[in-house]
Parts: C-alpha cells; sequence; structure tokens
C-alpha cells in the first residue's frame, strides 16, 4: 500500500469481486480459489477459501458439476497446456460459455494473487480478514513512493547466480509453423454474439474487436475483465516499469508455462 496505493485499490476492489459478487457465487469461487492454493501450498489463501466457505455456511460435499470445475481449476493450475478439447467440452457442458469464462477468470485470478503471496512470504492474519467492501475514487491524488531511475538500476550489483536462460532451441521456421498450427485449431469455447460487444467503445472496442481472448472475456464476463484490467494499468501508471522488462518476464512465465501466447 506504501509503495504501490493505487493499485492496492484496486486490488482490493478486484478482490471483493471475485470473493462478494462473483457470477460463480461465493461458494464455488471460493472452492476453486481454495483448489489453487492447496496445488501452489498458499496456506494463507486455504484459510482465507474456508473461512469465505463458512461465512456462506457451506458443509455440503462438491457437486458433480463442481468435481469436474475443481479437476480443471487443479490441471489449469499444474499444467494448463495439458487440458484436452474432451475436458474443456466437459465443463463446457456443465457450465455454459458465461460461467466457463468466469471459472477461468477465478482460477488466473487466484494465480496471480497467490504468486505476490507467496513472493512475498506473506503468512496472513488470523482470523482470515473478511473481503473489502469499499469502492475508492479513480480521480483521486494519491502520491506513491519515487522509483529509481532505470539507469541507476542498470548499474547496481549483486552477488547471486548469474544464469543464461536457453529461450528455445526452435529455429524461426519452426516458430511460425507451430504458430500456424495454433491459429487453425478450433475454437473451444463460442465467441460471444457480436451485440454483446456493440456498446464497447474506444481501445476495450478495438482490442475485443482484434484479440479472440478479449472478445470472449469482455463478452462473457466484463466486470471481471475491466477489474483485472484496472489493477494491470493502475500498476503501470505507478510503478512505471521498463517495457522490455516486463515483456521479457512475459516472454519468461509463457515459455515455462508452456502457453503458446
Amino acid at each position: 500500500a506504501g509503495p504501490l496505493p493505487m493499485t492496492t485499490a484496486k486490488m482490493l476492489e478486484l478482490d471483493y469481486l471475485h470473493r462478494e459478487r462473483t457470477p460463480l457465487g461465493p461458494v464455488l469461487a471460493a472452492k476453486l480459489r481454495g483448489a489453487v492454493a492447496t496445488q501452489l501450498g498458499s496456506s494463507y489463501s486455504e484459510e482465507a477459501a474456508l473461512a469465505d466457505l463458512r461465512r456462506a455456511g457451506q458443509t455440503e460435499k462438491p457437486t458433480r458439476e463442481e468435481k469436474i470445475a475443481l479437476a480443471f481449476a487443479v490441471k489449469l493450475t499444474r499444467e494448463g497446456h495439458a487440458i484436452t478439447d474432451k475436458e474443456f467440452a466437459e465443463l463446457l457442458d456443465s457450465f455454459g460459455p458465461e460461467k466457463v469464462t468466469a471459472i477461468i477468470h477465478t482460477v488466473a485470478y487466484a494465480n496471480f494473487q497467490n504468486r505476490i503471496i507467496l513472493g512475498l512470504g506473506a503468512k496472513g492474519e488470523s482470523p482470515p480478514a473478511p473481503p473489502v467492501a469499499g469502492a475508492f475514487d479513480p480521480d483521486a491524488k494519491i502520491v506513491s513512493l519515487a522509483r529509481p531511475s532505470w539507469d541507476e538500476l542498470k548499474s547496481a550489483t549483486a552477488n547471486g547466480l548469474s544464469v543464461r536462460v536457453e529461450w528455445s532451441k526452435n529455429t524461426t521456421e519452426e516458430l511460425d509453423e507451430k504458430l500456424t498450427k495454433q491459429k487453425e485449431r478450433s475454437l473451444r469455447i463460442p465467441l460471444p454474439a457480436p451485440e454483446k460487444l456493440a456498446d464497447l467503445t474506444g481501445r476495450e472496442k478495438e482490442q475485443a474487436e482484434r484479440v479472440v481472448w478479449m472478445s470472449v472475456s469482455t463478452g462473457y464476463q466484463r466486470e471481471m475483465t475491466r477489474a483485472w484490467f484496472a489493477c494491470l494499468n493502475s500498476f503501470y501508471e505507478e510503478a512505471k516499469p521498463d517495457r522490455l522488462f516486463t515483456n521479457s518476464t512475459f516472454w519468461v512465465v509463457t515459455r515455462t508455462n508452456d502457453c503458446f501466447y
């Protein structure tokens, strides 16, 4: 909250959305977040998910549909690239495109949040804090801590290990061939009807028309998509990260996850 007050505010709003106003309902959403936390070894989030279930009065065992969603959440967390068309079709048949999109957003959010928690080594409060029901003024003038210039950081030295990453053994031709095959795949989820995107404007409209996953996310779960980008945009505004650094980090993550994107 000190270095990134605007980002923190948006993260609190995003957290409240996923825990209290989720289109999946608080019970399924908590079970999904708990499953992700277990896979990642995040006791903080496991306890928070259990607390949310207790607040919702949930004591019943998972239903058949919930078991399908939880198995999907585990596999998406552990090896998302290995999810089969058959597994996705079963999820889609059980929940429909709107809720499937919400399930994916929920699992993605849980993974995102736990990477921060695990990275910071946060132990959590006891008992776990409930979600914060607050809306923050987007025009508020908040001063974040000053950032050192990237020129200063480039000159920093450390005594840690120096590891050269082997980015890829693939040639450009091989990568192009794999990309072409990926583009030729049939969609697992139907695209939203045009009227679901008709009222979009500006950059949001441009992205939804140009990028397939943005079309699906915005068409089926607009509030979830906007809440996520509010966090991302606040972070870029406050942290002012070097784009070469952020794009390189993105490359490392997608390669590690075997994500074609």
